[in-house]
């Protein structure tokens, strides 16, 4: 029965990563300008924090980290890079095409969990 219930949880955390992701990415995708990415909504900063908190909810459940895991931390940064770094177009691009590294982690275990027999 508990191991049922951890696989429900897991594969409802995964999707609302998913979402989450979809949700940033999509922000920063449709970013027309630097400004754009240093006056982020509220919103999105909310999205980034429950992205964290279901993360270390998950893994919590789990008790494993797989290697494609640890992309989202690459996604992390990518966001946070206009704000800490001078504007230009390097880091434009790095912030908008990084933040991708966002949603390979859920898409890759939502596939994995969906592939393994029940």
């Amino acid at each position: 029965m508990r191991s049922k219930f951890n696989r429900t949880v897991h594969i409802i955390t995964t999707i609302a990563l998913l979402v989450i992701a979809l949700l940033i990415v999509g922000y920063y995708l449709f970013a027309d300008n630097y400004a754009d990415l240093k006056n982020v909504p509220t919103t999105l900063y909310v999205a980034a924090i429950v992205y964290i908190l279901i993360q270390l909810i998950k893994r919590n459940i789990t008790k494993k980290m797989p290697w494609f895991d640890w992309l989202y931390y690459l996604g992390l940064i990518a966001i946070v890079l206009p704000f800490i770094l001078p504007e230009k177009e390097w880091v434009f691009s790095l912030a908008i095409y990084g933040s991708f590294a966002l949603v390979i982690p859920p898409l890759v275990e939502l596939l994995q969990l969906l592939s393994k027999k029940k």
